[in-house]
C-alpha cells in the first residue's frame, strides 16, 4: 500500500507549489508505479505517492551496493574528505547510510575515529565497525568533525530534519559532505523516467544544487564546494539509462555489475553485456557534464557557521548599535 507523500502540494524546501513532472514510473522490484512532482523554483523533485512501507522496495538493495567499483569509490571519497577536512588524527567521522561499511574502513585507515548509521547494520558490524540505526542513538558520541552522506539523503523521509539534527552534533567549523543524483543534470533531462539514478520509490526526493544549498543555509551550514561527477556513477548512468530507453527490462547491466538478481531475456542480457565494451563512447558526455555543472551526480561540501563565530558577530552587531 502507498499513501501520498505531499499532502500540502508544496515544495518541502521552498514552499512553492509543486507541478507534475514524470508520470507512472514503474519500480522494477515491486511493479508499482509512482509519479514525480517538481518545484518550478528550486527544481527539487518529490516522489508521489510515498510508500507507507519502504522495506518491500529494498528487498534486493542491501549488500554489494557498489559492486566492482567499491574500492575505487572509497579511494575517491576519502581523498575528498582529506582535501576538505584534513587528515583524521583521531578526529570523529560519522557516515550516515554507511551500507556495508567499506568507506568507514577506508576512513579508519586514514586516522579517523569512525561511526556509521545504517538501518541494516549487520554487514558493517561483521567488519567490526561501530554502527547505529539512527542519529539519535549516536548523538552522545559527538561532536563530529566530519559527517558524510554518500547517496543516502535522497532516501530520507524528511531530509531537512535530518540535516538539522546533524547540525546539532557537528563541531564548530565542522564539515558535511553530501552526494546525491543531480535532478537537473543532463542525464536526468535526457532520459526522464528511464534515468537509472531516478530509482523510484527508494529515492523519495530528487535534489538540485539550488535545493541542496537552500536546505544547508537554513540549517546554518555554508556550502563551500560543489562537484558534478562521481565517475563510475556517471558512466554507468549514461550507459544503463540509454539501454533502459530501448530495452523492455530496466537495469539489466547495472544489476549484473552490482551482483543483484538479473532480470530480462537472454537477448536483453546479451545486448547489455556487449554494450559494456562500448561504454567509452559516453566518456565525453561524462566530462562535459562535469565541466558544465550538469553531471549525473552532485556533491556538496559545507561547513558549519560556527557557534563561536556567530556569537562574536552578534556581540559586534550589538556593540555597533550602542
Amino acid at each position: 500500500m502507498v499513501q501520498p507523500a505531499i499532502r500540502t502540494g508544496v515544495c518541502p524546501m521552498c514552499s512553492n507549489q509543486l507541478e507534475p513532472c514524470l508520470h507512472r514510473v514503474s519500480d522494477p522490484v515491486t511493479g508499482l508505479e509512482f509519479d514525480v512532482l517538481r518545484c518550478p523554483v528550486c527544481g527539487m523533485g518529490v516522489t508521489d505517492p510515498s510508500p507507507d512501507q519502504l522495506q518491500p522496495h529494498y528487498a534486493e538493495y542491501y549488500g554489494n551496493r557498489h559492486g566492482l567499483t567499491a574500492r575505487f569509490c572509497d579511494r575517491r571519497r576519502i581523498a575528498i574528505v582529506t582535501r576538505m577536512a584534513g587528515p583524521g588524527r583521531g578526529r570523529r567521522l560519522l557516515d550516515v547510510g554507511c551500507g556495508e561499511g567499506t568507506f568507514l574502513q577506508a576512513a579508519g585507515k586514514r586516522g579517523w575515529e569512525t561511526i556509521g548509521i545504517e538501518l541494516n547494520s549487520a554487514p558493517a558490524r561483521r567488519l567490526g565497525l561501530e554502527v547505529f540505526s539512527s542519529l539519535d542513538e549516536c548523538a552522545d558520541r559527538g561532536p563530529f568533525d566530519c559527517v558524510t552522506l554518500w547517496h543516502s539523503l535522497e532516501h530520507m523521509q524528511d531530509p531537512g530534519a535530518v540535516i538539522a539534527r546533524i547540525r546539532r552534533i557537528v563541531s564548530d567549523n565542522g564539515l558535511i559532505l553530501i552526494a546525491v543524483p543531480d535532478f537537473e543534470g543532463w542525464q536526468s533531462r535526457t532520459f526522464g523516467s528511464n534515468w537509472l539514478h531516478l530509482d523510484l520509490p527508494r529515492h523519495l526526493y530528487h535534489f538540485t544544487a539550488t535545493s541542496i544549498d537552500g536546505m544547508l543555509h537554513r540549517t546554518e551550514f555554508v556550502p563551500v564546494a560543489h562537484w558534478h561527477q562521481e565517475f563510475e556513477y556517471d558512466l554507468i548512468g549514461w550507459l544503463q539509462s540509454a539501454l533502459n530507453a530501448v530495452l523492455p527490462t530496466p537495469n539489466v547491466l547495472f544489476d549484473f555489475l552490482s551482483r543483484k538478481k538479473i532480470r530480462g531475456t537472454l537477448t536483453e542480457k546479451l545486448i547489455s553485456g556487449i554494450s559494456a565494451f562500448f561504454s567509452f563512447a559516453f566518456l565525453p558526455l561524462v566530462w562535459l557534464g562535469s565541466i558544465a555543472g550538469r553531471g549525473g551526480t552532485l556533491l556538496v561540501a559545507a561547513r558549519t557557521t560556527g557557534r563561536t563565530a556567530m556569537a562574536q558577530r552578534a556581540r559586534a552587531a550589538s556593540a555597533s548599535g550602542d
